[in-house]
């Protein structure tokens, strides 16, 4: 048991979080459990999963991401001494790097209610205002030398929205099933998880980066890095269908949604801002 432990899930985050067959599902599994949980906690605290709450998490996505980043850059060596021997410690990488944001965000959630119900102040403005202070500070420590690969990303990811943004008018009002499924919500879903597919492809195209995740592997052989945008639309779409027919309207739907969403813009924030950094 300790070898395969040691096998499939030490030796991949030391490697500074390389996934296999084995470990993909286990975390996958671990997901689910995860979701289930952390919704079932939210409504305990009575807090309505709106654009409130999205607006409140939403720094800490950045958060997340930047400090996986900067474990990359202690990882390469490209930080100070001490920042190398704190952020190069192997609890960053995946599932570390989700734990210790939900961790911190939760803090911070709980320190926001006692905010709310002391002063009357909205919880989602305090989380807000002091996760945009703590993605200012890791910025402020991030080493980046080059804004090209985040321009790049970014513009072609802005192309990409345009694409899912400017025709699904006509498609939707000629096509009325389109309606649900191309949303505005899903559309921007879908565009966010392109920005992910953007980044792993200008990655591996263009400055000679390794894909880290199983899948994606399996069909670099047949269609190249390309083959992330074709995974986003078979994955990404079917999956919103199943939540927009299925799932209730309200807090879990809603739910659901900003986790889809967190799945694409974390990962794709990472890449590129990692990019930017150059390690």
């Amino acid at each position: 048991m300790q070898d395969i432990i040691n096998e499939y899930f030490i030796a991949p985050i030391l490697q500074n979080g390389w996934y296999n067959p084995v470990n993909t599902i286990v975390y996958s599994i671990l997901l689910v459990v995860g979701v289930y949980l952390v919704y079932r906690m939210l409504r305990r605290m009575d807090i309505h999963i709106d654009l409130r709450f999205f607006i409140a998490i939403l720094p800490f996505i950045l958060w997340g991401s930047t400090t996986r980043v900067l474990h990359d850059a202690a990882y390469a060596g490209a930080l100070t001494p001490e920042l190398n021997a704190f952020y190069g410690s192997p609890i960053f990488p995946t599932p570390g790097s989700y734990i210790i944001t939900f961790a911190l965000a939760l803090f911070i959630l709980i320190i926001s209610l006692l905010i709310q119900r002391f002063s009357k102040f909205p919880y989602w403005k305090t989380m807000f205002g002091i996760g945009l202070v703590l993605c200012i500070v890791n910025f402020l420590i991030l080493p980046i030398f080059s804004l090209f690969p985040i321009v790049l990303i970014l513009g072609v990811t802005i192309l990409w929205a345009a694409v899912f943004f400017i025709p699904r008018k006509m498609f939707t009002r000629k096509i009325p099933s389109f309606n649900k499924l191309f949303s505005i919500e899903n559309t921007g879903i879908l565009s966010v998880h392109f920005l992910d597919a953007t980044a792993t492809v200008t990655a591996l195209s263009l400055f000679g980066y390794l894909e880290q995740h199983v899948v994606p592997r399996l069909f670099f052989p047949i269609m190249g890095p390309f083959a992330m945008f074709f995974l986003k639309v078979i994955v990404v779409l079917p999956v919103l269908w199943v939540v927009d027919r299925y799932a209730e309207e309200g807090d879990f739907k809603n739910f659901l949604k900003i986790v889809i969403l967190i799945l694409g813009l974390a990962p794709g924030l990472r890449d590129m801002i990692r990019l930017g950094v150059g390690v």
